[in-house]
């Protein structure tokens, strides 16, 4: 095997999901909007997004299958060795 098909096997990146990161990008708008309305009204009511704060929880959750989609083939490579 060539010294450039093994480069070429180890830098395969698996496919990226770009409506993903809009997503992601969304979310954290839409958190610094809320706590921008939050200080410029501070009756909730008023508030038009004022479940805004659980784009976090959305944006995390996103992150997550991210992380986990980009690793899940590399975890088990790695040499754990917690009881030695």
């Amino acid at each position: 095997m060539s010294t450039s098909q093994t480069n070429e096997t180890i830098l395969q990146t698996k496919q990226h999901f770009e409506i993903l990161d809009g997503l992601r990008g969304i979310a954290a708008f839409a958190v610094v909007v809320f706590h921008f309305m939050e200080w410029i009204f501070t009756d909730p009511s008023q508030n038009f997004i004022g479940h805004g704060f659980l784009a976090v929880d959305f944006f995390f959750c996103l992150s997550g299958f991210v992380i986990g989609y980009a690793y899940d083939d590399r975890i088990a490579k790695w040499d754990f060795e917690i009881f030695s």
